[in-house]
């Protein structure tokens, strides 16, 4: 493993690519039973234009911040020019992921007005029946 500086380096600076996840491991339970998620361990590749590979891992990644990092999944990559080092772009997973939860928790706000609007419509209904007998 190359040291944080570097790494950090390439997360801000190197050049932007997509890499596949080609191992997966449960490192750990986020509270009690993983209600909260899971810590990740991922391996994995990207194939570079002129035919080379490059590598790169991460360990302890929090599910709750990422989403799932499945074997298969294509994820973002940070790599330097002469393709020796590989990272995972935790920042744009994060971003990514917490734009997904910020849109589902929209869609689930919308879907409870909707039902509390028909369900304000039945109770309008129901007791203009009620006044009439």
């Amino acid at each position: 493993m190359f040291d944080k500086l570097l790494h950090h380096k390439l997360l801000h600076e190197g050049l932007e690519g997509q890499g596949v996840i080609t191992k997966q491991k449960v490192e750990g339970m986020k509270g009690d039973r993983a209600y909260s998620g899971f810590y990740l361990g991922i391996e994995g590749h990207m194939k570079f234009e002129d035919g080379t590979e490059g590598a790169f891992s991460s360990a302890y990644l929090d599910t709750s911040k990422l989403g799932d990092l499945e074997v298969g999944t294509i994820v973002p990559v940070r790599y330097s020019a002469d393709h020796k080092h590989v990272v995972l772009d935790v920042l744009k997973l994060e971003a990514k992921h917490e734009a997904w939860k910020r849109s589902a928790a929209d869609f689930a706000e919308q879907r409870r007005q909707q039902e509390i609007a028909a369900a304000d419509a039945k109770l309008a209904q129901a007791n203009k029946h009620r006044h009439h007998d």
